[in-house]
């Protein structure tokens, strides 16, 4: 292999590994973004609509439907985005003829694959039979992209 073939060869394989070393970097770039977006992953659909104030709104179908727990319908669900605060708004109504004590409760939201992206807290508040409350949860994360949610009495 004469001289002028050896610097060719190696000028190609610098080339090669330059343009490896971009790709990973990239890779990598996405994955980051990826965690910092509540967890997405590269081929997850977008359940997010930029409204005209720029904030977020999740549209999910799965996180409309109606949920239940000890006897309480949530439904009415909003997840929203604004200023780097998530917020998920629903309406509470107690379906039981007895009063139902308050508690706290847990929100897990889920991405599409069911895993857990974050959990938050809220309070619901007495309710007396077929009476109604807001549910009312925030976050300092943009969680807006989930897929479904789960609430639970927290322990």
């Amino acid at each position: 292999m004469s001289k002028k073939e050896k610097r060719g060869l190696l000028i190609l394989i610098l080339v090669v590994a330059v343009l490896v070393t971009m790709m990973l970097i990239s890779i990598n770039s996405k994955k980051k973004t990826n965690i910092a977006t509540g967890g997405n992953v590269e081929n997850e659909e977008n359940y997010v609509q930029v409204l005209e104030d720029g904030t977020k709104l999740n549209i999910s179908e799965k996180m409309k439907e109606k949920k239940t727990i000890e006897g309480l319908e949530i439904t009415d669900i909003q997840l929203t985005e604004n200023n780097n605060m998530t917020q998920i708004l629903g309406t509470v109504t107690n379906t039981l003829s007895v009063k139902q004590e308050g508690f706290i409760a847990n929100i897990s939201i889920l991405n599409s694959r069911g895993e857990e992206i974050t959990k938050m807290q809220a309070y619901i508040g007495p309710l007396e039979p077929g009476a109604s409350q807001q549910l009312n949860a925030m976050s300092v994360f943009d969680y807006t992209n989930a897929y479904d949610y789960k609430i639970t009495r927290a322990s």
